[in-house]
């Protein structure tokens, strides 16, 4: 509670000590004469220091030492400085004349100085922030004219839009200059993806507040942004210039929600914020509500759109019923984080045990069915299992249609209220697609047995065919009957579906249909299937129509009744015979599955004995000598079992390999499965079997498989069988030698395995020199490269074998790009460039890889190697906490110069830039220079042009976008005007998969002075511009950006009165 009473207080405190420089008693007295509040001296003081309300912020003298060692490195180096102290940035001629007093080095500490010293806590020097352009702007941009509107001062007739600007009081956090920046930060941050923005930690520089402010917004007057941000950063500011701000980010809607989405949490946070900015302009009374409506400006009614739809989300309902009363359109769709964009009517109606704001849209004329959506309200009331909204929206005559309806049934919807469903339902048995599922099929999935009963008496039909989940395939179809089976097996509603069934074999006319007696088969029930034969169902039907017969089904079960049934109901033993590997069987499937019952049954009827099957192991005696029945095995040879195949894998115990030898079997399996089964053995830890197979077989080690046994001996750690398969001239591959490298890092073993199995070696083992990288072991590294081993070639890879970390790049095609993620760069990626001649290629993928890591020791070594700069990788599900970007796609393709864009890495940029193609695309979706737009970083982007780079360079045909494109998208409005001021197309096609125009891309993110801008650059709205013009205003409208899709409208209507041949 205490803490709580401090930190009620804190923003006075920091106003009267810090900010009018009132000494501490005098601070003391007022607070307890004006608000109450008594605290001694000695607590002022601890709290003031906790809280780093430091007045004169006197720092020691090695702090101001360092300062001046670094601010002079800095300047032999040309570069400018900012120094911070605690986060607060200290006036230049601070600096300089601190730095003269106290930071004074002589010539000689300077050139003795040997290490460099470690920098002091809360000290920073770094470069200041600059967006390196100076933009003209027009002044009838909405926001300019908007702006205007806020300073009656400058039109003393005309009213002013802010009335009443409230005053925060002692006890508001707002009054804070380090807790209002510190918003300021977030908020920018959220819309600029900037490192510089949010590094390093805890900085309050207004020069990255002016350089993300012109990136993203218009000024008045040249300075208009280093003015702002300077009052927004320091402790004069006022609320009308984070109004301002504030009000510009709203209008643009870059204040919440960008184009990669938001959560639950973000969106409530913003729109708090956004309630929070309307109540305190003054906006929220009806009079002034009224007066911004009939207003013509754009930025107004934006701004308006955007409180609409925070009040309907925070369920403001005072607030959206004084909008709707001043005009609002309640038809105007919201943004959702679970839905997307909703008309305000569906939103209601996902909320549950408050109707208020659903019966408020209703009254004042909101469309019930919602007929501009695909989707109506009482869908969202549905898959909200919201009765209450749903019984209003049928009171409101709200469609049902057949496929709402079948929804409905699936859900814990009261049967009363499903009732009246089936009776507003005007044809319960129709279906959009043959993909769809009928209310009868839904009701019959999800058990509800009364909306079954009452659908039958509607008419509901029980022969039409419906999708089924069957065989491991989604494609297939039968009957209702059917999914009652697979779903329900027998309960009342499978005995009312019967009686109401009049056929059960049903003409799929040529679909692809399963019986229900296949299905019944396949659950293993048979009380169904014996009910199903006496109804009548055609075994041969069954049989025929399913992937797998009747009997095949049966042998899962090993059901020796069910498959009794069957066979004396005429069903097929075997299938037809083909030319190739058949399917498994069903005398297959039995001796696979030990169903040692149903194996007599399934012989007596004449089951072939001797097909191959795709399936391993292949063959019916096959089968059961894996699962090691003697008994079963002499069985089945007895019978005419003689068919071994290729495909055997195991050898179940030496018990049964006795008896194979015994009977003259085990030769021939050994001579051909041999190397397979023997690693079984090893692996399983099988000794006695494997020594018996040792001794009592031949190898051959020129078979391909010939190194499958010595990797098994190797990693069960037994190194009797590795030098017993050595001497019988088994092969070392790169495989072996991993295996081995493995044991020796994971066992603590010797080297001498390795050293042996190293001797005899000779050629390329890229996986043994990948797996020595991945446990770290220079010194295995190092013993395998002295042995003559060629590293170069890509090592094997599963998705698993190197870990996950190695995973984000997918397969490695070198040795290289695992060090660059695993390695120590100072010693094994030293060693393995120097080992090898290595192809650039392979260098270059390495560098992309050390890019997007940040390591910048490998970058380095890779660069000094040859390293091709413009190769490129793949980053696979890559981990956000390591980009710099949270929002950007799970997967990319970059070049070095890509990653280093993308990762806003600005000196390695400018190196990578004199030798790299700048505008190489390939197989990525960005270009350099866009991905620089993207991450509204103006310093690399001036950095590229300089190097180059095509201002409209073309994009990738899936997702792709030119860098106007993106920037109109993401609302970086002095982008944009840079990039079209320096020549950028305004009129650049859209790519054909998920492209924008930069109009449309404007419109459907509601950047209104972006649209503004474009249209007056010459954006076409007529003519060739047609279908950019349509596109443009249906984005705007499906996202709720009425006001843009109105400006649109009245651009267009402005070209069309001109002359025609304007635009041609």
């Amino acid at each position: 509670m205490a803490d709580a009473d401090w930190e009620s207080v804190k923003p006075e405190i920091e106003r009267l000590y810090i900010q009018e420089n009132m000494p501490l008693p005098q601070v003391m007295d007022r607070m307890e004469s004006m608000y109450a509040f008594h605290r001694t001296r000695k607590q002022y003081e601890r709290k003031l220091k906790s809280w780093k309300f430091l007045k004169y912020n006197t720092r020691p003298l090695e702090d101001w030492q360092f300062v001046g060692r670094k601010l002079e490195k800095r300047r032999r180096e040309k570069k400018d400085s900012e120094v911070y102290f605690d986060g607060v940035q200290q006036p230049p001629q601070k600096v300089r004349k601190a730095t003269y007093k106290k930071a004074f080095v002589s010539t000689i500490d300077r050139i003795t100085s040997i290490s460099s010293p470690v920098t002091p806590e809360g000290v920073v020097v770094c470069t200041p922030a600059s967006p390196g352009m100076r933009l003209a702007w027009d002044a009838s941009l909405p926001w300019l004219r908007f702006s205007s509107l806020l300073q009656p001062e400058h039109d003393p007739d005309q009213p002013s839009l802010l009335p009443s600007l409230t005053v925060a009081s002692p006890r508001d956090a707002d009054t804070s200059s380090y807790t209002l920046n510190h918003e300021v930060i977030r908020c920018l941050s959220s819309i600029l993806p900037w490192k510089r923005l949010t590094t390093p930690p805890g900085i309050d520089s207004s020069t990255r507040t002016t350089a993300a402010l012109t990136v993203l917004m218009p000024e008045e007057y040249e300075g208009q942004h280093c003015d702002l941000s300077a009052s927004l950063c320091s402790s004069k500011h006022t609320n009308m210039d984070r109004l301002s701000l504030e009000l510009y980010l709203l209008s643009n809607n870059l204040a919440s929600h960008n184009p990669t989405g938001t959560s639950f949490e973000a969106m409530e946070t913003d729109d708090t914020r956004v309630m929070k900015l309307f109540h305190e302009s003054g906006w929220n009374s009806a009079k002034h509500l009224e007066t911004i409506l009939a207003i013509s400006e754009p930025t107004a009614g934006a701004i308006l759109e955007k409180v609409f739809a925070s009040a309907i989300r925070l369920l403001d309902t005072d607030t959206v019923e004084r909008m709707l009363k001043a005009g609002m359109d309640p038809n105007s769709p919201i943004e959702t984080v679970r839905h997307g964009a909703l008309i305000p009517l569906q939103f209601a109606a996902t909320i549950n045990g408050n109707t208020k704001l659903l019966s408020l849209f209703l009254s004042h004329g909101a469309d019930v069915n919602c007929s501009k959506s695909p989707l109506p309200a009482l869908y969202f009331a549905l898959i909200s299992e919201n009765e209450e909204a749903v019984d209003i929206l049928l009171s409101h005559c709200a469609t049902v249609t057949p496929a709402f309806l079948a929804e409905a049934v699936s859900r814990s919807i009261h049967i009363s209220l499903i009732g009246r469903l089936i009776e507003a339902c005007p044809d319960i048995n129709a279906r959009n697609s043959e993909w769809e599922q009928t209310a009868l099929a839904r009701a019959v999935i999800f058990g509800r047995l009364e909306a079954v009963q009452l659908l039958l008496a509607k008419g509901a039909q029980v022969n039409i065919l419906e999708k089924i989940y069957f065989g491991g395939y989604s494609g297939k179809e039968s009957m209702v009957l059917g999914l009652a089976i697979r779903e329900r097996g027998v309960d009342d509603i499978f005995r009312l579906l019967l009686e109401a069934c009049t056929n059960v074999n049903p003409d799929p006319n040529g679909r692809p249909y399963i019986s229900p007696l296949a299905i019944a088969v396949d659950r293993g029930n048979l009380q169904i299937t014996k009910i199903l034969i006496q109804k009548g169902a055609d075994i041969l039907v069954a049989d025929s129509d399913s992937d797998t017969t009747l009997l095949e089904l049966a042998a899962k079960h090993k059901n020796v009744e069910l498959g009794r049934l069957l066979i004396d109901n005429g069903a097929r033993v075997d299938r037809p015979l083909s030319a190739g590997k058949a399917p498994p069987s069903a005398i297959f499937l039995a001796v696979k599955n030990n169903a040692t019952d149903l194996i007599p049954l399934l012989i007596e009827a004449g089951a072939r004995l001797n097909d191959e099957y795709r399936q391993h192991p292949g063959t019916v005696l096959g089968a059961a000598i894996e699962n090691g029945d003697a008994l079963l095995i002499q069985y089945l040879r007895n019978a005419g079992a003689t068919m071994l195949g290729k495909k055997l894998q195991k050898i179940r115990d030496v018990n049964v390999a006795i008896y194979l030898q015994q009977n003259g079997i085990l030769q021939s399996i050994m001579a051909e499965c041999g190397h397979r089964i023997f690693a079984a053995a090893l692996s399983a830890r099988d000794y006695n079997l494997a020594h018996f197979l040792l001794f009592n077989s031949e190898f051959n080690f020129d078979d391909h498989a010939s190194d499958i046994p010595l990797e098994a001996a190797i990693e069960s750690h037994n190194l009797f069988f590795v030098d017993a398969l050595l001497d019988l001239g088994a092969r070392v591959t790169d495989r072996a030698l991993t295996s081995a490298v493995r044991l020796c890092a994971e066992a603590f073993t010797d080297t001498n395995l390795l050293r042996r199995l190293l001797s005899g070696f000779q050629g390329n083992a890229p996986t043994a020199v990948g797996a020595a990288i991945r446990k770290n072991r220079c010194d295995l590294l190092q013993l395998i490269l002295e042995a003559g081993v060629d590293p170069t070639g890509a090592p094997w890879w599963s998705g698993s074998s190197w870990g996950d970390e190695v995973g984000f790049f997918g397969a490695p095609e070198s040795v290289l790009e695992l060090a660059a993620q695993l390695g120590d760069p100072t010693s094994i990626l030293q060693v393995l460039l120097q080992s090898a001649l290595w192809d650039p290629r392979a260098s270059g993928r390495a560098l992309a890889i050390a890019v997007i890591l940040h390591k910048q020791e490998a970058m380095e070594e890779l660069l000094a190697a040859g390293a091709d700069v413009n190769q490129e990788v793949v980053a696979v599900d890559f981990p956000y906490k390591v980009a710099d970007y949270e929002n950007r796609d799970r997967t990319e393709i970059l070049t070095p110069l890509q990653a280093a864009v993308s990762h806003q890495q600005v000196s390695m940029v400018e190196r990578l830039a004199k030798y790299a193609d700048v505008n190489y695309l390939g197989r990525g979706q960005r270009t350099a220079l866009q991905l620089a737009v993207e991450r509204g970083n103006m310093e690399l982007v001036n950095m590229l042009l300089r190097h180059g780079a095509d201002i409209n360079g073309p994009p990738v045909v899936n997702r792709g976008a030119t860098a106007l494109q993106i920037a109109a998208i993401r609302g970086y409005l002095g982008l944009a005007r840079r990039l079209i001021d320096l020549g950028a197309e305004v009129n650049a096609e859209p790519v054909r998969f998920d492209g924008r125009t930069a109009l449309e891309g404007a419109a459907e993110y509601g950047r209104i002075d972006m649209l503004y801008m474009l249209v007056q650059e010459g954006a076409l709205l007529v003519g060739n511009g047609e279908r950019q013009y349509q596109r443009a205003v249906r984005l705007a409208e499906r996202n709720g950006h009425m006001m843009a899709a109105k400006l649109l409208r009245s651009f267009r209507a402005a070209r069309q009165s001109d002359t025609p041949k304007r635009e041609e």
